[in-house]
């Protein structure tokens, strides 16, 4: 028999990013596909650790769960602007003005596993511009490689804190940290509403662009400036 939480169930599945059939969602949260078959049916209930794990997995409350029909406009996507607004470790000086913190390469190693702790991130050399704006946040990090020339390597790049990834226009070139890739500068293509993706592009036609998941990503910065000791070839 349908209930609330099966037609939900069924609903929120086939709205993913990447949709999955019901095998391969079961797969993904180690539930039986049988099981999972029947909560969606509504021949069987979940238990209470089941529903969590649903529940938490689609970023939606157990009462939404049991108790709403979930559609297109009641439903808030899990790539929703609101999910994607990210709290910011920073420091401050003494007049309690945002510094500028600068990530040296020996520190960009432990930057995507030491970004939201404060002891890390006041390790870093930080310093402050009196010209900047004072109600954005800044820091800056040095540029590996030469994906992005005629930017050379050891460039410092002044970057933007961005709270709000759904406002990134495609094409911006940003300051994207990842799990897997760390810190790398690319062109940004935003493609969050449609797939849960993120468009990645170096300026070097020597890179292929490639795809990061949202939930892969960490934070983003905007490209606001840099600076290099090398005039660009």
């Amino acid at each position: 028999m349908e209930t609330i939480f099966s037609q939900n169930l069924r609903f929120l599945r086939k709205r993913l990013p990447n949709p999955m059939n019901q095998a391969k969602f079961a797969e993904e949260l180690g539930i039986h596909k049988s099981t999972y078959n029947h909560y969606e049916l509504g021949k069987t209930e979940p238990k209470f650790e089941e529903l969590v794990k649903l529940a938490k997995y689609f970023e939606v409350s157990i009462d939404d769960m049991l108790t709403v029909v979930l559609t297109e406009e009641t439903f808030k996507p899990k790539f929703s602007s609101q999910a994607n607004l990210r709290i910011l470790v920073t420091t401050v000086n003494t007049d309690n003005e945002d510094n500028i913190e600068f990530v040296p390469i020996k520190a960009m190693a432990g930057y995507s596993n030491g970004y939201g702790d404060l002891e890390y991130i006041e390790s870093l050399p930080a310093f402050n511009v009196p010209f900047l704006d004072k109600n954005k946040k800044y820091r800056v990090f040095p540029i590996q490689g030469d994906s992005m020339l005629p930017m050379q390597e050891g460039s410092k790049v002044f970057a933007e804190y961005i709270e709000d990834w759904q406002n990134i226009k495609s094409g911006t070139i940003c300051i994207v940290v990842t799990k897997n890739e760390g810190i790398v500068l690319k062109k940004v293509y935003n493609y969050l509403n449609d797939s849960g993706l993120l468009l990645l592009e170096s300026k070097n036609e020597r890179y292929d662009p490639y795809p990061v998941k949202a939930e892969d990503v960490q934070e983003i910065w905007k490209f606001a400036g840099f600076y290099s000791p090398d005039f660009p070839e």
